[in-house]
């Protein structure tokens, strides 16, 4: 073993010099037009299975013909999602939907290549400490709270029925962004209301459009406000003395950043505000290099990625479970269980404040 790639790792990543570059160009430049693809109506448009030719999608989307056939030639001769037929035509195959429209497809192109190319190009800057996150670049945070939900949607199944088993009537969505997980939790738990919680305005009135798209208007409420700070928005969360739990989805571990005691205090003042509520967070369990070896070198990727680049670029930090759970205890907070298993080493934790 070199480092931790393995020899049966050797195939996915080629051993010769040409299979090895060709490899990273390849996954360079899907990534790109996958995003691409998805964020200008290519592949919603061609969802159907028709095949169309550059010259009908080009005049449907309003898009450069050109470019837009450098782009479905590349991925039609690289990749077998698209077919290009014989008379020129295009269409996605059986393989393809499959793949293009997965959430975990959708999670890696909106978040890493959508929400994190920008300050990926800004890499070498910051590593010579000539420009820095957070004031020369920052992340599309619209990208990124969409991408959280597609990633955590496995989870989804699991915490709507912890809910039923906790009698939880009123669940609040910490970071709520534009409103999906509180409005997919009141769609499939009939008996649930919701709350949604966000600092951002933006976010707010995004999540009412979609609340009211969705006819929930009389099931969920939308509140301004920081969750840091509990003693603000805690009169506003409406539920008739019924039992209340939070959820928030990869959020806690912004605040890693200034150490364990941030979440700590975020922790202590929640209780206090809410004493016997319960809270079910979802983080990444952090890996270590060890664990890394472990894991087959085309599964760890998404994990490598966000760990070890996008979460040092950005000053942010992951906890492993060993460190969740002596927080949780610091907190003086009752950890009730810890589920794992699911996709991208994502662990969801119920406690009770």
């Amino acid at each position: 073993m070199v480092g931790s790639i393995l020899k049966k790792d050797l195939p996915f990543i080629g051993k010769e010099i040409t299979d090895w570059t060709q490899f990273i160009r390849r996954g360079y430049a899907l990534s790109f037009l996958l995003y691409s693809f998805h964020d200008t109506g290519v592949f919603n448009y061609l969802k159907d299975g028709k095949k169309r030719s550059i010259k009908e999608i080009a005049k449907k989307l309003k898009l450069d013909e050109q470019i837009l056939s450098g782009g479905l030639n590349f991925f039609s001769n690289a990749d077998n999602s698209i077919i290009k037929d014989r008379s020129g035509k295009f269409k996605i195959s059986k393989i393809g939907k499959k793949r293009i429209f997965a959430n975990q497809t959708l999670a890696m192109s909106l978040g890493a290549v959508g929400a994190y190319n920008i300050i990926l190009t800004q890499y070498a800057a910051a590593m010579q400490k000539k420009k820095f996150y957070g004031k020369d670049f920052v992340r599309d945070g619209r990208l990124v709270a969409t991408s959280s939900v597609l990633t955590g949607q496995a989870n989804y199944p699991w915490v709507i029925e912890k809910l039923k088993k906790l009698k939880v009537k009123t669940v609040v969505d910490l970071g709520c962004g534009s409103g999906d997980i509180i409005i997919h939790f009141c769609k499939r738990h009939k008996e649930l209301r919701g709350v949604g919680l966000d600092i951002n305005k933006g976010a707010i009135l995004e999540a009412k459009k979609n609340v009211k798209k969705s006819k929930l208007n009389n099931r969920i409420d939308l509140i301004q406000g920081d969750m840091i700070n509990p003693k603000t928005y805690s009169k506003k969360i409406k539920h008739k003395g019924d039992q209340i739990a939070f959820n928030a989805i990869m959020a806690l571990h912004e605040f890693l950043r200034d150490g364990e005691i941030a979440v700590i205090n975020i922790l202590k003042k929640m209780k206090k505000e809410f004493p016997g509520s319960y809270f079910i967070i979802g983080e990444f369990n952090k890996a270590s290099d060890s664990e890394f070896a472990k894991i087959p070198l085309s599964k760890r990727m998404h994990m490598l990625f966000y760990q070890e680049i996008i979460h040092n670029l950005t000053n942010q930090a992951l906890a492993d479970k060993k460190t969740w759970k002596r927080i949780f205890k610091k907190a003086n907070v009752k950890l009730l269980e810890v589920k794992e298993n699911f996709p991208f080493r994502l662990v969801e934790y119920v406690i009770q404040f």
